[in-house]
């Protein structure tokens, strides 16, 4: 726990000091908002990949670590591997395999190279588009959204990406934005599931589209049996299948405290959305409605605890909470009102921060040989 609440630490430090510092820019005709320093936004997260990269053993991490040292470091001994059919990451075994050949065989230097990305991809979209990067930053951790360096690093690395070409959605270029999700299936085939929610989270916010989300939300709560089992069926001969079969056995559906965070966002945009309607950039109007999928698909995977387990596949969407939070508190409450409530959400996040860690994951060990480092 110790380098976890060193993290905690260094993010809030760090994020009062980006508030500190931080420069007024023009989003749109007569809106301004704060952002973050880039050198900042770089020292926040770097703590967080150096304990990443670094670690030998935190939870599924001495998998993938086996995995890494079993790899052949020779692209030529590699070819009959990536296309085999069987395969689910063909993409992660490629890039894992030039890493080896190129770079490093050491699995530190590879570990690091996933965790700089992973956390880039996390840091930039805060960097540019949260009016608040300290309280996105300390959101990160505190909900712990930043274990997933930790642990289930090639679901996440596709997530970090996927986050990071936020701009190709606001700016609806949809072509690159199916070659890249396209691409990135071939790391972790999850990531198919972010073409049909393209056309959910690019409508506005509370449009049809939302509605009929919210229906189909309602008829799988309904129906979860006869849902998945669809579901499971139009999979089945497919890549995908491969997937959610690592779902099946890894998932047991999430915990309602894990709900009920990841879903305080949605909720407080939803009772305050004609407060806030004449104020949305095109930003907010994304991070609503994937903080709307997010949400959606924790209450499924909830409920659903047979057959295809979803309590993964909400990281492609809940990271957008970060952005809609701050904003959230910055536009609807006045002076006093909004203190109160920053004050309440630090403590209830560190709360959070602590159930889920001590309590739910009993101090989630860490361990790292290059760093000296055994909790």
């Amino acid at each position: 726990m110790p380098v976890y609440y060193f993290s905690l630490v260094w993010v809030s430090v760090w994020g009062i000091i980006s508030n500190i510092t931080s420069k007024q820019v023009k989003i749109s005709n007569e809106i301004y908002e704060n952002r973050s320093r880039l050198l900042i936004a770089i020292i926040a997260i770097l703590p967080i990949i150096i304990f990443a990269g670094c670690r030998s053993s935190v939870a599924d991490t001495a998998v993938y670590i086996n995995g890494f040292e079993n790899y052949p470091n020779n692209l030529s001994l590699v070819y009959n591997m990536i296309f085999d059919g069987s395969r689910r990451d063909p993409g992660f075994l490629f890039i894992s395999v030039l890493i080896k050949q190129f770079i490093s065989t050491d699995y530190t230097v590879w570990l690091s190279i996933i965790a700089v990305i992973s956390g880039l991809g996390v840091m930039i979209p805060l960097y540019k588009y949260s009016c608040n990067f300290g309280i996105s930053i300390f959101l990160f951790v505190a909900s712990c959204q930043f274990t997933w360096m930790f642990n289930g690093m090639r679901q996440f690395l596709v997530a970090s990406i996927i986050f990071g070409c936020t701009g190709l959605i606001l700016r609806k270029k949809f072509i690159p934005y199916v070659i890249i999700v396209c691409l990135l299936s071939t790391i972790h085939t999850s990531a198919l599931i972010l073409l049909p929610a393209y056309f959910i989270v690019t409508g506005e916010p509370w449009d049809k589209r939302t509605i009929l989300f919210i229906c189909l939300i309602i008829l799988a709560m309904l129906f979860t049996s006869k849902f998945t089992g669809l579901l499971e069926d139009a999979v089945e001969n497919t890549n995908y299948a491969s997937s959610m079969e690592e779902f099946k056995s890894a998932d047991d559906g999430t915990n309602p405290i894990r709900i009920l965070v990841e879903s305080v966002p949605i909720i407080i945009a939803f009772v305050y959305r004609n407060k806030i309607k004449d104020k949305l950039t095109p930003i907010i109007k994304l991070s609503i409605n994937m903080s709307l999928v997010a949400s959606g698909l924790y209450i499924i995977s909830k409920i659903a605890r047979s057959g295809i387990m979803l309590g993964r596949l909400p990281i492609y969407f809940s990271m957008y909470n970060l952005i809609l939070l701050p904003w959230l508190i910055k536009n609807i409450f006045n002076k006093e009102e909004k203190r109160l409530v920053y004050y309440l959400m630090i403590v209830l996040y560190i709360a959070f921060f602590y159930y889920q860690m001590v309590i739910t994951w009993k101090g989630f060990g860490y361990a790292s040989k290059v760093l000296g480092l055994a909790y």
